[in-house]
């Protein structure tokens, strides 16, 4: 592999990442679904399984429990050989509800452990092992309705504005 190659699959396996969170966060479940092959494999520890079926088990989780989740990735470090890559990559997920009437937001930090394969030209997660660091829930004493009073809101679908400006292309991306 040259240099040039080895760089352009960074770029691309970053991507994936991104997509994947971004795929949660949206709610989308074939954007998240788009960063894993069909064969991939996903273990969280109290979740083994295929990614897929994983994907779609855990979005409707998140619809349902929590009114909005943000997923953040920190530093990757990239090891690319051929058409596989070994990838650890630092992330933190946040996780806002409301239960019994306290507001809440449940923080995770950790990584994704990912061994990523290009197949016919496409990078995507072909095993994912997910690691825990820490997790911390606090209670929210503001009410965010009025901590977020005349920001633009986010929205959970495929309604949010980012669809307008980050259309989605390539062989798996999903129709708008």
């Amino acid at each position: 592999m040259d240099q040039l190659d080895i760089l352009w699959s960074e770029r691309e396996i970053r991507a994936v990442l991104q997509r994947y969170c971004r795929g949660l966060d949206r709610l989308d479940e074939e954007l998240a679904k788009s960063a894993y092959h069909d064969d991939a494999h996903d273990d969280r520890g109290v979740i083994r399984g295929n990614a897929h079926d994983f994907v779609k088990q855990i979005v409707p989780i998140l619809r349902d429990a929590y009114s909005g989740t943000l997923h953040t990735l920190h530093g990757s470090t990239i090891e690319v050989d051929g058409d596989t890559a070994g990838v650890e990559t630092y992330c933190t997920a946040y996780h806002y509800r409301e239960s019994d009437g306290v507001k809440r937001v449940e923080q995770y930090a950790g990584r994704y452990v990912d061994r990523f394969e290009r197949r016919e030209g496409a990078w995507k997660i072909a095993r994912r092992l997910v690691l825990i660091d820490w997790s911390l829930v606090q209670e929210v004493p503001l009410d965010p309705a009025e901590a977020q009073a005349g920001f633009n809101p986010s929205r959970r679908d495929r309604s949010d504005a980012s669809y307008q400006v980050l259309p989605l292309k390539g062989p798996d991306a999903p129709t708008l």
